[in-house]
């Protein structure tokens, strides 16, 4: 004997299953919401670059010191304000931290390192490397990288210090800038100090793709809380000295997430964090 449902006991539970589904869909809507702000860093409009104070650019006889955690950091990040200095007659230093060996690759990124320095216009003399393994940093003794870094401000006296973000979402770049953070906290003389940010959350820059006609803006995140932030305009022809400089990491360009990372770096102008107590 077959059993008859009733046509009402139907309808509700078509109905029941139907809010279900909808409550389903919201609630996978609103985790996808979530999962898009936390994956994506929030930046300010365009328009918002003017707000910025523009830094203080570099003039001849001044001693800039930049410290880059890995092969590449230093062009990414300021290679526009590198060049831009070299041209003005300062003197530029550049401290590479890691041996950027994390893929066996040492030799190939330390001779790309020197040719887009080079095309920067430092001097290989003005090359430091302290040979620290790549991706591990984090991992040294604080009070050595603390020693290390210090002696390379000690022995060259910089009037300019440049130097990784402290909120950098690598370990690399975050240690070195807490650790360098503190160390200026604690001199006694003040020095004109910057810090730059490279990876931030997961896609940063953004938006992340090739466009020189775009400017670079902070991570609303980033904002306030003792952060000043300042641009630094490039010129067209510093603008391409930078991306000629870019260009010569081919080992991480051909890395397709890498690729992307290099190529938003070209923009308008670059982004500096001016360091206060």
């Amino acid at each position: 004997m077959t059993t008859r449902v009733p046509a009402f006991l139907k309808t509700l539970f078509r109905r029941k299953r139907n809010l279900w589904l909808l409550i389903a869909t919201v609630c996978i809507i609103a985790l996808g919401l979530i999962f898009y702000y936390l994956i994506y860093p929030q930046v300010l409009p365009q328009q918002a670059i003017d707000l910025f104070d523009d830094v203080t650019p570099p003039v001849s006889g001044q001693k800039i010191l930049v410290f880059a955690p890995h092969p590449d950091d230093e062009t990414i990040a300021v290679g526009g304000y590198i060049a831009y200095a070299t041209r003005m007659g300062a003197d530029v230093t550049i401290v590479l931290i890691t041996n950027g060996n994390k893929h066996r690759k040492e030799d190939i990124r330390y001779a790309e390192f020197r040719k887009a320095t080079g095309i920067l216009g430092v001097p290989e003399n003005n090359l430091v490397f302290l040979g620290y393994p790549d991706g591990g940093l984090h991992k040294q003794k604080e009070a050595i990288l603390y020693q290390s870094f210090k002696k390379q401000i000690d022995d060259y006296h910089p009037d300019v210090i440049i130097y990784p973000h402290q909120k950098d979402y690598h370990l690399d770049h975050s240690t070195a800038g807490k650790i360098i953070s503190r160390m200026l906290e604690e001199e006694e003389s003040e020095k004109i100090a910057y810090q730059y940010l490279v990876h931030y959350e997961f896609i940063y820059p953004r938006p992340r793709r090739f466009d020189p006609d775009l400017y670079l803006l902070p991570p609303v995140r980033l904002l306030g809380f003792g952060e000043t932030w300042q641009r630094f305009i490039l010129s067209e022809d510093i603008l391409e000295l930078k991306m000629k400089a870019l260009l010569t990491y081919k080992s991480q360009i051909n890395d397709i997430i890498l690729k992307d990372l290099f190529l938003s770096s070209i923009r308008k102008n670059e982004l500096l964090a001016l360091f206060s107590r």
